[in-house]
């Protein structure tokens, strides 16, 4: 009885030496955790928000890519139906303006032209500098006719000026673009 008293307190001092060794190894994981820098609970919220707005410019990024073929198919579509080749610009430009005023009753002055160097897509800006003569029905239907015609035409400023025989004058500066 007595060996067999002495066997369970050997096993109880091992299984004592055990407990208290994973004891002290424990702690040792706990301090070296608390030594280990935190992140704030605010700051790993503003990660997150951070990491949302990521994935949501990502989304648009590649919904963006996706509608591409199709806007740059339109981009095509406008810039040939809209803007006229630089060879024959000027001359059509003449054209349309004295159309587009003769249409509407009114008399036109020489119109004078101010080319611009072309941009990375191949337009030229244009500005155009004339006047046009006539009663204030006939301007305000010129105006009219300039905004709806087929040609892309900006206009950048208006200025009403008198003239002989109680006519009204229109100084018109506008722009157009060419492709190159």
């Amino acid at each position: 009885m007595n060996e067999l008293l002495q066997q369970h307190k050997v096993i109880v001092r091992w299984g004592l030496i055990v407990i208290v060794v994973l004891d002290v190894m424990l702690a040792a994981f706990d301090y070296a955790l608390h030594l280990a820098p935190r992140v704030p609970p605010q700051e790993i919220r503003n990660l997150e928000l951070l990491e949302k707005s990521y994935r949501a410019d990502n989304a648009r990024l590649d919904k963006f890519r996706a509608e591409l073929p199709a806007d740059e198919k339109q981009w095509d579509e406008f810039f040939t139906t809209h803007f006229r080749p630089a060879g024959a610009g000027y001359s059509a430009v003449s054209e349309d303006l004295g159309q587009l005023s003769h249409s509407a009753g009114l008399r036109t002055d020489t119109i004078t032209f101010h080319q611009r160097a072309p941009d990375a897509r191949g337009l030229m800006e244009i500005e155009i500098v004339t006047a046009v003569e006539g009663d204030y029905t006939s301007l305000v239907n010129f105006l009219d006719k300039l905004e709806h015609s087929d040609h892309f035409y900006v206009l950048d400023s208006l200025a009403l000026a008198s003239s002989n025989a109680g006519k009204i004058r229109l100084n018109i500066q506008l722009r157009t673009y060419f492709r190159t």
